[in-house]
């Protein structure tokens, strides 16, 4: 009993957060390969209209570690999120993205290191 209770509530708390893992949730269908119209749609509410971040949960992508990724890991922290904090991306991982999508948003987050 007590099991499904939880497991009801972690499903519920998914949803409530956006959780890829979420059964309910439908995607919105993003077909641009446009990086900074992606990451307006998707990242802004946690990482800031110009990476300046948040909080612990949602750093800046301009300043402090973010700067010292590659393209790759960029790529690779888009496309696999972080449990509890960020959903995966990836459409492996039941995300919205393709790999040209997340290829461009991570090219577009190296891009804001230099904006002013």
């Amino acid at each position: 009993m007590l099991f499904g209770v939880g497991t009801v509530a972690l499903v519920g708390i998914g949803c409530a957060v956006g959780a890829n893992q979420c059964p309910f949730l439908k995607h919105k269908a993003l077909t641009t390969t446009d990086g900074m119209t992606l990451y307006q749609s998707t990242c802004i509410g946690c990482h800031g209209a110009r990476g300046e971040g948040g909080t612990a949960d949602a750093p800046p992508l301009r300043s402090g570690e973010a700067t010292t990724l590659t393209l790759a890991q960029i790529e690779a922290k888009v496309a696999n999120g972080k449990p509890f904090f960020m959903p995966a991306y990836s459409k492996g991982k039941h995300g919205p993205f393709s790999d040209a999508q997340i290829r461009a948003v991570a090219e577009y987050v190296i891009s804001l290191r230099t904006k002013s």
